[in-house]
């Protein structure tokens, strides 16, 4: 997927989530550089211990709203957990209460390196 649509379907998803009552507090692309694929990292709620609800969640909102969602597949999440070094170091990097789109190449967080990204949503 180029990158506009990245942020599309990933704003597309955040609002379902939304929607469904289950805002994620952190979505972020990460390109995952040795197999040029790209996955959307997505922290959830605070009141949601279980990740595969979470996973059911993001499927059946993807499900729900495919033609809104640019060929995004659930396939292409991953349920990260707030305590993740990345996460923890994006949290004092960033806050970003509504979604948006911040672009950020090469960077090491909090000892983790991600080589490319797309934060979306960072409420943590």
């Amino acid at each position: 997927m180029d990158q506009n649509t990245l942020v599309s379907s990933g704003h597309a998803l955040i609002e379902a989530l939304e929607n469904d009552g289950v805002p994620p507090r952190l979505a972020m692309w990460v390109n995952k550089t040795d197999t040029d694929t790209w996955k959307l990292w997505l922290v959830p709620p605070i009141d949601i211990s279980d990740k595969r609800d979470f996973y059911r969640r993001i499927s059946r909102a993807i499900s729900k709203n495919r033609k809104k969602m640019g060929g995004l597949d659930a396939s292409d999440t991953e349920v990260v957990a707030d305590s993740h070094p990345a996460v923890r170091g994006m949290k004092r990097f960033m806050r970003m209460e509504q979604p948006g789109s911040a672009f950020f190449h090469g960077n090491t967080f909090n000892g983790f390196y991600l080589p490319n990204g797309i934060v979306l949503l960072s409420n943590l």
